[in-house]
């Protein structure tokens, strides 16, 4: 029984010796962790400044700052808005149109990596650093409401933030005839993410090949045309060179601009002639050209009872 026991026990340590030969054997690997993208904003919090749930006194002077983070790797550049949902007639802040505005400019993010000790060999993590900028309200003077009749409970006030950018995506990928492996396609972390599949049907004198090309919303924003004129729609360009492909959605050829809420499945397709069975690759292009905004809203109250 003692013999079986010293075997069980010589055959675990082995095995644990063994794992981690193997585990030394790997060397240093790099790890990403699952990482913020696009852009974000909050409120500046301060003494003076306008936060989620304040309660403000009828007269008392106020700013707004709105802190912007980056986490994609390219600037981005844009205008923030602000607004709130009290007549302009009791002060506060511009309500009509897109209230008051300010122009942006935050630098792409930086991506620090790490040299991280682990069990059995090290690892190299990605870290990711956003470029920050502040954005502050008024330019000039100082906010604040007045007017209001006086209420047993707080007035109810709520601010709108409306933060808008232009997006150029740009997904790229090799297509191979009359090799039925999938592509793989590479695009920078983007609201809107591309994905390609592909089949191949042999044709008298070559090929014909389809793609269907998926459009997902990835982040919750609001997708508009590139110049802000119509929401629910994105610039779209597909190129094959030499080939021309021809694209529809429903069964309808498309064009360059394409309507998009959350998802949209284009088809798209082209004859390629070869000569026997020699493989051909052709480099695949997708350009999206959009604008998004990000929009959020915070409420605050106003004390007007008088005691």
């Amino acid at each position: 029984m003692k013999d079986k026991i010293r075997q069980i026990f010589f055959c675990v340590v082995a095995l644990i010796v063994l794992l981690i030969f193997i585990s030394g054997q790997q060397g240093c690997e790099q790890q990403t962790e699952a990482k913020k993208t696009g852009i974000d904003y909050s409120l500046v919090t301060g003494l003076d400044y306008l936060s989620a749930g304040r309660i403000l006194q009828q007269g008392d002077s106020f700013y707004i700052g709105i802190k912007i983070e980056n986490y994609d790797e390219k600037e981005r550049t844009g205008q923030i808005c602000i607004r709130d949902n009290i007549a302009d007639t009791h002060g506060g802040i511009l309500s009509e149109g897109s209230g008051e505005c300010n122009f942006f400019r935050v630098r792409s993010a930086d991506v620090i990596e790490k040299e991280v000790s682990s069990f059995g060999g090290k690892t190299i993590k990605k870290e990711i650093n956003p470029g920050k900028t502040e954005i502050y309200f008024p330019e000039g003077a100082e906010y604040s409401f007045y007017g209001l009749p006086s209420m047993l409970q707080p007035y109810q006030g709520k601010l709108f933030v409306s933060l808008q950018y232009r997006e150029t995506t740009q997904a790229t990928a090799t297509i191979t005839i009359p090799d039925v492996a999938q592509p793989v396609l590479s695009q920078d972390p983007a609201p809107i993410v591309i994905s390609v599949s592909k089949s191949i049907h042999k044709k008298q004198d070559g090929y014909k090949v389809d793609l269907n090309i998926i459009l997902k919303k990835q982040q919750k924003a609001r997708i508009f045309s590139p110049d802000f004129s119509k929401e629910n729609v994105t610039y779209f360009n597909i190129e094959m060179m030499p080939q021309t492909i021809q694209c529809t959605i429903s069964g309808e050829p498309v064009g360059n601009l394409i309507e998009f809420e959350n998802e949209r499945l284009i088809k798209c397709s082209t004859l390629i002639y070869t000569e026997g069975e020699i493989q051909q690759s052709y480099p695949l292009v997708i350009i999206l050209d959009y604008g998004v905004a990000i929009e959020k809203d915070y409420p605050f109250s106003i004390e007007t009872k008088i005691e």
